[in-house]
């Protein structure tokens, strides 16, 4: 008759039956947490990116908003000479501002790589400036999509602004405002 004390003694390793069992289950709890790794990877990329282009358009926007309320003048795009023949995917107006014995017009204007740039020039005289080399650029934001949208309303003193954004990964967001012009405005 065996002993139990000598079954045990011999008995010190698994049998297959077992390890098989524990890689199996093992492997079932691996392969879970990494499928909500992943899944929390993709969902924190994705609220970056939306995170992004809020950011980028909702800077774009009030920084477009701030110098439209502290304009002088406001002025359809289409009566300067650059932004009509260069820059025709400009915002539909431009700003003037007095500057001591000089003004200063600003217009903002959108390049197929998805930035949205600043445009700005001084003028000895209040009347439509050309293209000179004291124009200057700085970009205002990226990941614009379209503002095809966006225009000066004439009739009712209105600048509607529609700024679509759309990310690498294909995330979109539009923006859309509508800016009471309280400054003179030329028709």
């Amino acid at each position: 008759m065996w002993s139990l004390k000598l079954i045990y003694k011999r008995n010190k390793g698994f049998t297959l039956l077992e390890l098989i069992l524990a890689i199996g289950l093992s492997s079932i709890v691996a392969l879970s947490l990494l499928s909500i790794l992943n899944y929390s990877k993709n969902t924190s990329i994705i609220g970056n990116e939306i995170d992004e282009l809020m950011l980028n358009g909702r800077y774009a926007m009030e920084y477009i908003k701030k110098e439209i309320k502290a304009a002088d003048k406001i002025l359809p795009a289409n009566k300067i000479y650059v932004l009509r023949t260069s820059y025709k995917n400009n915002l539909g107006f431009a700003i003037m501002n007095k500057e001591g014995q000089s003004y200063r017009y600003t217009s903002y204007y959108w390049r197929n790589d998805g930035k949205l740039f600043r445009i700005s020039g001084h003028a000895a005289k209040e009347q439509y400036p050309v293209m000179d080399v004291q124009w200057g650029h700085n970009e205002i934001g990226e990941f614009f999509h379209s503002i095809k949208d966006s225009k000066l309303d004439l009739d009712n003193n209105m600048i509607y602004l529609d700024l679509k954004l759309k990310s690498t990964n294909g995330q979109e967001l539009n923006l859309k405002t509508n800016i009471f012009i309280r400054c003179p405005i030329d028709n």
